[in-house]
């Protein structure tokens, strides 16, 4: 039998971006890793969601994951949105509310709340903004209540053709619970593309695209 919480789990955090992360070299290429029909993919302005599983102990597994889309603005442009992160409830898929417990010049720390099927859950991260790399990168805060095992991840802003951006995200996730490698796929794919052209339809929009309530 699916055990629901893990579902639940998968859910909101695949949804919400919020999943260690991989790191990339210096100067590389924002195509990296994708093949050419991925690309034509993204293109055509659709997201590619690459996965991978691995084992975490008794029966269960982690996921890591990487997602890209196309951004049809300057890659300032999108970082912006980023910066504005204690807005992502306004955009964001299933983000009920973020708040904001510390913020400096370039770090912030938020409890994010986040709506599944069967109610609400909450965790707090860690994020360290990079603005020469337009990079934000998130831990998960273990010593305050969360509901996962562990998450990590990344949003990268590049430069990519002729004023466009391509919006890299890579992100590990280990919920601690057991669910059919079939599903967790399905879902981690479906959810990280809502996300993900959430995002790009408020940078497009100059930052005022919201999502229906």
């Amino acid at each position: 039998m699916l055990h629901r919480p893990k579902v639940q789990l998968l859910m909101f955090a695949a949804a919400l971006l919020l999943l260690p992360a991989a790191s990339f070299g210096a100067g590389e290429s924002a195509t990296t890793g994708l093949t050419a029909s991925e690309l034509a993919t993204i293109e055509m302005g659709e997201v590619v969601v690459k996965t991978d599983t691995y084992p975490t102990g008794d029966g269960a597994r982690g996921a890591r994951v990487k997602a890209y889309c196309i951004i049809n603005t300057l890659p300032d442009v999108a970082w912006a949105i980023m910066l504005n992160y204690h807005k992502f409830d306004e955009f964001m898929p299933r983000l009920e509310k973020v708040e904001v417990l510390e913020h400096t010049a370039h770090t912030m720390k938020v409890t994010e709340t986040v709506h599944v099927l069967l109610g609400v859950i909450s965790y707090t991260v860690d994020l360290i903004f990079q603005p020469e790399q337009r990079t934000v990168r998130w831990t998960l805060d273990r010593s305050r209540k969360h509901d996962l095992a562990e998450t990590s991840g990344s949003w990268e802003f590049l430069p990519y053709g002729q004023d466009k951006t391509m919006l890299r995200y890579t992100t590990t996730l280990d919920s601690g619970f057991f669910v059919p490698r079939f599903l967790e796929e399905l879902l981690l794919r479906n959810n990280l593309s809502d996300a993900l052209l959430s995002l790009k339809r408020r940078a497009e929009s100059g930052g005022t695209w919201k999502k229906k309530e």
